[in-house]
């Protein structure tokens, strides 16, 4: 069974997606210097009680991330840029001496790549439109090739309940997520 050390968010990152941090903490600033050196990655997972700063508790769900960039910021800061990579369960948790949370995972199985359906078209041009007004946000996303490119893109985007995230998180088949999500728009568009 894995064990990765993991980096508690605020904000929930989804595979394929390319998200900023800012690390300060002499835990994450160590996380980052052995992820360098040995060519690796680490967990992300969604906070469901707490915060990112000292003790927080974690979804169960979470994405192994690599580090695509980085640089020196000024007063210590670590700015670095992390790739969604694959999806994991957290079994078990446990902390180092610096509390850097350490998680026992498995890993989710990732299923072949579908195209995105053409009764979809709706949701690549909200995707679109979302897109365009989060412009400002420091995300970056590769093109839509595949559905679940476009299920992963509107889930970081839309502002969904965490729990509804998790769930997407969970999901392996992209189609249904894409159901979840219309299903989201849908209800959205009633009120």
């Amino acid at each position: 069974m894995p064990q990765i050390p993991l980096f508690p968010l605020s904000v929930a990152l989804f595979p394929g997606v390319t998200l900023p941090l800012r690390i300060f903490e002499q835990r994450y600033l160590r996380l980052v210097s052995e992820t360098l050196k040995a060519d690796s990655g680490f967990g992300v997972a969604l906070i469901r009680s707490g915060g990112e700063v000292g003790r927080a508790s974690v979804w169960p769900l979470g994405v192994y991330v690599q580090i695509v960039d980085w640089s020196q910021g000024e007063e210590g800061l670590l700015h670095v840029q992390v790739h969604g990579q694959r999806r994991f369960r957290i079994l078990a948790t446990s902390l180092t001496d610096d509390q850097l949370q350490m998680a026992d995972v498995e890993w989710l199985p990732e299923p072949e790549a579908r195209p995105v359906p053409a009764e979809c078209d709706g949701l690549l041009s909200v995707l679109d439109e979302l897109k365009e007004h989060a412009t400002m946000l420091p995300l970056k996303f590769a093109p839509v090739d595949s559905a679940d490119a476009l299920s992963w893109q509107l889930a970081q985007l839309l502002p969904l309940e965490d729990k509804v995230r998790v769930e997407l998180l969970g999901t392996g088949d992209p189609l249904a997520r894409l159901a979840t999500i219309a299903a989201s728009l849908d209800r959205w568009a009633h009120e």
